[in-house]
């Protein structure tokens, strides 16, 4: 099973209001994993509960 993206800590965004953000790059890139649990026939909801928070 594919690893979800590392969300990103509060402190890593600069505030500055860049577009695209840190945390733009992180939902798309959590959406693009999704997309692909799903196609393995997967819950990512469920699967997410898998993976420790950091």
């Amino acid at each position: 099973m594919p690893r979800p993206p590392d969300k990103p800590q509060d402190y890593e965004c600069c505030k500055r209001g860049c577009c695209p953000c840190i945390f733009d790059y992180y939902y798309d890139a959590l959406e693009r994993w999704e997309q692909r649990v799903e196609a393995l026939g997967h819950d990512p909801k469920e699967v997410l509960k898998r993976f420790p928070s950091p």
